[in-house]
């Protein structure tokens, strides 16, 4: 197990070097930001929500989702909440 684990820190310190040598790095501190700002904004829209329609939960895969699309992530997410229900 140990093994798997310095090959993946290893891949991932491999990656982030790529990212830096080539100038992508930008891109990658946007969707972060996008993720961060995401959330905050999936917590204050389910704050205010909460009456009317479910809360869209707060996870890897729904920041993901946000960091990659920004606020129509946001809008897909809730309109997906509000038709599965």
């Amino acid at each position: 197990m140990d093994l798997i684990m310095w090959l993946m820190i290893g891949l991932g310190a491999v990656f982030f070097g790529y990212l830096l040598y080539t100038g992508q790095f930008k891109w990658l501190i946007g969707v972060v930001r996008n993720m961060a700002l995401g959330v905050v904004g999936i917590l204050g829209l389910n704050a205010v929500l909460s009456g009317f329609i479910p809360a869209v939960g707060v996870n890897a895969v729904t920041a993901l989702v946000v960091g990659l699309l920004g606020v129509p992530g946001i809008l897909f997410l809730y309109v997906a909440r509000w038709i599965i229900g």
